[in-house]
């Protein structure tokens, strides 16, 4: 052990005496603070903005007069997603997915006001997050820290020197990964304690109440990550000749992890399952609901059907008879059989998602970087699962507030009456306030365990290697 760190610290003084290296580390550390700078700030403005506006349209319900309750499920209001403090670490999806959506009877809208509708084209290509800088550009810092870990060695004669002396090649690996994984945790170190601070001092426990296991297990995962990187590093720079080529494969490796890879998975995955565009998406919803799931049960066939029910039902022979509203009736039936037309679609869409997913998941088994990517995405609540999460509570939100709307009518007033009968503020209050809390650790980790045993297959095959290499190793290159 006393040699692992002896060897450790050799290297330690070696790195810290090449410019390249400096540079790369204070290039490093600059951009993390930059870019956690920048996502506060982003936070900090957009979680203004996003109460000021949920105040606003929240008290645009309760104060918009006395109405008929249809009226004012057509008035409607917006929800708006809230911003989670760990977005400042890493943005997601989050610029891509919308910041808010009209809630109003008949009608499921998309979400709007999305932040990449700002940018250009360039947006595809990421933003300048602490978490894109941990994921791409410090394995690039790794690398040439690296790469004549042992090539070096090799050339200027000091491996024969030290296996002479009795120094076990395992010795070596393990004092090199140590002095990499030290230099890589001081420069790191600052950035994690004060993203820690940050964190647990402006979470809001409401929207994301386990943040505390949140950031650990973003620490843990993103260690391991960059650990694997430093191996791997190690490992190939063993198997090289020379620097040059040690140096010229973990590049091309770097290209492929973090470039070519992830972009043809992409393609692959939109060409393996297409979507549909939003178009052809809406006009299929609209014309089941029109003809019916079947093609039969139109909705004059549907609205027939129900009136005889409520005649047989209340033993009248004219809907007037009825003591409820049958026009309220008719429409919250109307909204049931439209949302369960709009579930039907929405099922096969989320499959089309999940598929895609599923790809890019299986992926990680050839690239950590995507693994890494979807887990981070995951614990920071800024992911495609999460907005669907978010998405289907604004839609059962929705839901019922239509049929508070529509009930009231049919109890409230008579068939016929319709701008006679007014609605007022008690049936506004009557609707909650949405809060939203998005799922729990568990619940991300278990849609995201393909990411997690990916990364742990990749740091048991770099290990192995590493391992198996050693013994064979020969300390001149023939």
């Amino acid at each position: 052990m006393n040699s692992v760190f002896l060897i450790a610290k050799k290297e330690i003084l070696i790195a810290l005496r090449q410019k390249v290296i400096r540079a790369l580390a204070i290039v490093i550390m600059v951009l993390l603070s930059v870019a956690l700078y920048a996502g506060y700030v982003a936070y900090d403005q957009q979680k203004e903005v996003i109460e000021n506006a949920r105040k606003e349209k929240r008290e645009e319900w309760l104060t918009q007069g006395d109405k008929h309750p249809h009226i004012a499920a057509h008035y409607g209001t917006f929800i708006f997603k809230p911003k989670t403090i760990l977005s400042l670490f890493d943005f997601g999806l989050d610029t891509f997915t919308g910041t808010s959506v009209y809630l109003e009877a008949h009608y499921q809208h998309e979400f709007m006001f999305r932040p990449a509708q700002d940018h250009s084209s360039m947006i595809r290509f990421g933003e300048l997050s602490a978490a894109l800088v941990l994921q791409i550009l410090v394995p690039l810092l790794l690398i040439f820290l690296a790469f004549p870990a042992f090539t070096k060695e090799r050339e200027s004669g000091t491996l024969k020197l030290l296996i002479s002396q009795g120094v076990s090649c395992t010795t070596i690996v393990w004092g090199k990964i140590v002095a990499y994984l030290s230099i890589l945790l001081s420069i790191l170190a600052p950035f994690f304690v004060i993203a820690f601070i940050l964190s647990t001092m402006l979470a809001n426990s409401e929207t994301i109440p386990d943040i505390a296991v949140r950031v650990v297990l973003l620490v843990i995962i993103y260690v391991v990550y960059l650990l694997i990187f430093v191996a791997f590093s190690v490992w190939v720079s063993m198997r090289s000749s020379t620097s040059k080529n040690a140096l010229l494969t973990l590049l091309t490796c770097w290209i492929l992890f973090m470039i070519i890879i992830p972009k043809t998975t992409a393609n692959f995955g939109e060409s393996m399952y297409p979507l549909p565009s939003m178009k052809i998406y809406r006009e299929a919803i609209q014309k089941d609901i029109k003809s019916g799931l079947d093609g039969k049960a139109s909705t004059s066939f549907r609205q027939n059907q129900l009136k005889k029910e409520y005649l047989q039902q209340y033993a009248v022979d004219s809907i007037h008879k009825l003591p409820l509203n049958f026009e309220g009736v008719r429409m919250q039936a109307g909204e049931d059989y439209g949302n369960k037309v709009y579930d039907v679609h929405w099922a096969r869409l989320k499959k089309i998602f999940d598929n895609q997913n599923r790809i890019a998941s299986l992926s990680s088994f050839i690239t950590p970087y995507l693994a890494i990517r979807n887990l981070s995405m995951g614990l920071t609540a800024t992911d495609l699962y999460t907005s669907i999460h978010f998405q289907k509570k604004t839609e059962n939100y929705r839901r019922e507030l239509v049929r508070k709307m529509n009930n009231d009518m049919a109890q409230n007033s008579r068939y016929g009456e319709f701008y006679e009968y007014k609605a007022g503020k008690n049936l506004w209050n009557s609707i909650k306030e949405f809060e939203y809390t998005t799922m729990s650790v568990y619940e991300i980790v278990s849609l995201y365990k393909t990411e997690l045993i990916s990364l742990c297959c990749w740091a048991v095959l770099i290990f192995s290697l590493l391992g198996y290499s050693s013994r064979k190793i020969r300390p001149v290159y023939e």
